[in-house]
């Protein structure tokens, strides 16, 4: 727990690393607690770098390091798949669409749909220490939601839930994946805002981006895969194979964009968020085959 109120607001420590990503930050633009910001990039796989620089000020630098990988589907067992992206719940903000979500959710279910993959910020968040109500509140309703519709769920964070943790609460993906798992719901929660899991032989990589560039959102997701690209992180080995990064899911874009980057062979998803009338364009179903570590959408 980081206890890191700053009065009635909280640090985005996730926007925080993606900024600092391959670019130096004097020590004072570092607005959050130096310790808590240490341990947060480390728990997220990042190395620190350090440098000081003239009138003796210190720069800080992050480097990722690593990615979480789950096998979950290989092409051992088939080469075809279909999946679910959905991000950006915001379950408890006002505009909050539950009927939307509940549609996509039936969807899944009625269509048989192997997985649901969401992209963090299932959660609205809390802004103060005062908040404790209200994050029962949330979690108790994204339990209603989810225990209604049997499918296979993997979430990892948003900044909107990491936001609970600075006010000294327990993440609430974790707390909700302990209640759901209670009534035999499939639902597993990775704590981390970037995650890869190997279906059919091939990886689809899950992240909460938060960083934009003047504002480009889908641009961006391309920019962030050149920068995986360069750190070696669009292939990775697990027990002696070698599987490359064929889907791209974005969290944190509440906007619904599916693109295909060719340079790469990787299919970009933004599934949008379920909020206001914009959710009922949210989430994506992608259904396809393998063949030769290549995809085909169907």
């Amino acid at each position: 727990m980081y206890q890191y109120y700053g009065g009635e607001r909280v640090v985005n420590l996730l926007h925080l690393c993606e900024t600092m990503t391959y670019r130096w930050v004097n020590e004072s633009e570092i607005k959050a607690p130096l310790d808590v910001f240490k341990k947060f990039a480390r728990r997220n796989n990042f190395v620190i770098r350090t440098r000081r620089v003239r009138r003796g000020v210190t720069q800080y630098m992050l480097k990722r390091t690593d990615i979480p990988l789950l096998l979950i589907s290989d092409t051992e067992m088939s080469n075809t798949f279909n999946f679910m992206d959905i991000a950006d719940l915001h379950i408890g903000h006002p505009d909050f669409n539950e009927n939307a979500l509940r549609e996509k959710l039936q969807y899944a279910v009625d269509n048989d749909i192997s997985f649901v993959f969401i992209a963090g910020d299932i959660f609205e968040g809390c802004a103060s220490e005062t908040s404790e109500s209200h994050y029962f509140e949330q979690i108790q309703l994204a339990y209603d939601i989810f225990k209604d519709y049997p499918l296979v769920y993997f979430a990892i964070n948003g900044n909107h839930e990491y936001s609970f943790e600075q006010l000294g609460l327990k993440n609430p993906i974790e707390r909700l994946e302990q209640m759901l798992n209670k009534v035999f719901i499939s639902f597993f929660y990775f704590d981390t805002y970037i995650m890869d899991f190997i279906i059919c032989g091939v990886i689809k990589r899950v992240m909460h981006v938060e960083r934009q560039d003047f504002n480009k959102k889908t641009i961006y997701a391309q920019q962030k895969l050149r920068i995986f690209d360069e750190d070696g992180l669009l292939e990775r080995t697990y027990k002696g194979e070698t599987y490359p990064v064929r889907f791209f899911q974005v969290g944190h874009i509440h906007v619904n964009v599916q693109i295909y980057y060719p340079k790469k062979k990787i299919y970009i998803s933004q599934p949008g968020a379920f909020l206001g009338k914009l959710a009922f364009d949210s989430g994506n179903i992608i259904r396809g085959r393998v063949i030769n570590q290549r995809v085909f959408l169907t």
